[in-house]
């Protein structure tokens, strides 16, 4: 590593620590505990780190989980608590899906798939990618399908020319709209993301649970609709060139060049199936410990290793199963609760919407759509935006009388979606590869912002009331 790079590093590491003393001696806001402004000097610090990758993403949630402790903010019962709660557990239960699912050749057909349907069109083609990212990411964790993805997006570019990056606008429009869809994606069923899970989990909580069907039934046309209007919008602002008929010829490698589906693509395909099932029949039971989320999770990771089945070894899962992922979202949750057992999510929920009781419904939704939207973009950490906002806006929700479901839901969308900075780390994924810039992600993410902020207001709360959630 060279001098330059260490020194970028420490540079980083000092901006962290001058936030956390700042949170421990500068003058309070009214109404906020100085626990609290730690709280939120920690969590800042935390994320400074992990968008300058100045360490690795678990080891930097760990040390600021501990040093909560070290602070007072929290005592060490509570912080691991809150850092082996059932999110931690979904999140590690699900990985197993990614990786078995990224070790065959399914991501690869399907890509291939939508390169035949789009033909030469470079806006079916993106608005294709997408969906499929999109249709993946619903059961996958969000990065990897990400990866996978964009992996496929770069080979079809190399098919098409290998133009430099930056100097093909196809490129551009796929590297937009791969993450798009992954993060739309996400949200799309609680399987999707830890984010949901925040609020899947609360709700049941407070005795308003959503099931996995409903939440479904909801999320996936919801989410569609956001995909193919993202990523038209995205072709209409950066205008794709045409697709050549070498890429063409590669979309036929990747449909037939495999060949049949082996005997372990099937065995694992067959285990995401009865996993999807088993959540799908959780919505039809009426105790809700029977075929908990999580627990499903867990028990699929376990199936794909059982004698006879040996779709995915133990060996495999501890390389490739994104234990710094799980371990950042684990952190995440010690850091939400401190946030929460010391007031300070909920004041800065009411310093923002402290006034919505008044509101009309539209307006409440409205509001909360665009403030946490916002707030994923100051704090591009999906689960660390959750963790803050699910519990005091559904608390908002309830006081000012709208329907917390749906508030819950609209939370867990803008934890997981973002189309302004690629500063969270699922489209940092995609802008490593140079293909857009900072300002060309603005362009196109900034109105679709505003579009989608309105789009999802309305509709997320209409189709809750339809499914009488």
């Amino acid at each position: 590593m060279s001098e330059k790079s260490i020194s970028k590093k420490w540079i980083l590491i000092g901006i962290a620590a001058v936030l956390i003393i700042l949170s421990s001696v500068l003058p309070l806001p009214e109404g906020l505990t100085r626990q609290g402004m730690q709280s939120f000097g920690v969590i800042l610090g935390a994320i400074v780190l992990w968008v300058g990758e100045a360490m690795n993403m678990a080891i930097v949630g760990i040390f600021m989980a501990a040093l909560l402790t070290f602070m007072g903010v929290m005592t060490p019962a509570d912080m691991f608590k809150g850092f082996g709660g059932s999110v931690f557990f979904f999140m590690v239960g699900t990985m197993s899906i990614t990786t078995a699912m990224a070790s065959t050749t399914v991501p690869t057909r399907l890509a291939g798939l939508i390169m035949k349907w789009a033909k030469n069109s470079p806006r079916k083609l993106v608005v294709g990618f997408a969906i499929g990212t999109a249709v993946l990411s619903s059961i996958m964790s969000n990065i990897p399908t990400c990866a996978l993805f964009a992996s496929l997006g770069i080979a079809v570019m190399k098919a098409n020319g290998d133009p430099k990056p930056g100097s093909s606008n196809l490129g551009k429009c796929l590297m937009i709209a791969i993450p798009a869809g992954s993060v739309i994606g996400g949200y799309m069923t609680p399987a999707g993301g830890p984010t949901n899970i925040f609020a899947f989990n609360y709700l049941a909580q407070i005795g308003r649970p959503i099931t996995f069907l409903q939440w479904m039934a909801q999320g996936y046309p919801i989410g569609l609709v956001c995909v193919i209007i993202v990523a038209l919008w995205t072709t209409f602002i950066h205008r794709p060139e045409e697709i050549k008929e070498e890429a063409l010829e590669k979309a036929n490698e990747m449909i037939h060049g495999n060949g049949p589906l082996t005997g372990r693509e099937k065995r694992v395909i067959g285990v995401v199936v009865a996993m999807f099932v088993a959540w799908v029949a959780s919505s039809f039971v009426s105790n809700t410990n029977l075929l908990n989320a999580t627990c499903v999770a867990l028990m699929g990771t376990c199936l794909f290793m059982f004698p006879g089945i040996d779709a995915l070894t133990w060996n495999e899962y501890s390389e490739k199963g994104g234990w710094d992922a799980s371990f950042m979202v684990g952190s995440v949750g010690a850091l939400a609760d401190a946030a929460l057992s010391t007031g300070a999510a909920k004041w800065l929920v009411n310093a923002t919407l402290g006034g919505a009781t008044a509101w009309k419904p539209v307006m409440v939704f409205l509001m909360i759509s665009f403030l946490v939207c916002i707030i994923h973009i100051l704090i591009p950490s999906g689960p660390a935006v959750a963790g803050l906002a699910v519990v005091p806006i559904v608390e908002l929700a309830l006081a000012a009388g709208v329907n917390p479901v749906a508030a819950a839901i609209l939370v867990s969308f803008w934890s997981a979606v973002t189309f302004v900075l690629p500063t969270d780390a699922v489209p940092m994924f995609t802008y490593k590869f140079k293909y857009y810039t900072f300002g060309d992600m603005m362009k196109s993410g900034i109105p679709i912002s505003v579009v989608i902020a309105v789009l999802v207001a309305i509709l997320i709360p209409w189709a809750a009331g339809l499914l009488g959630v």
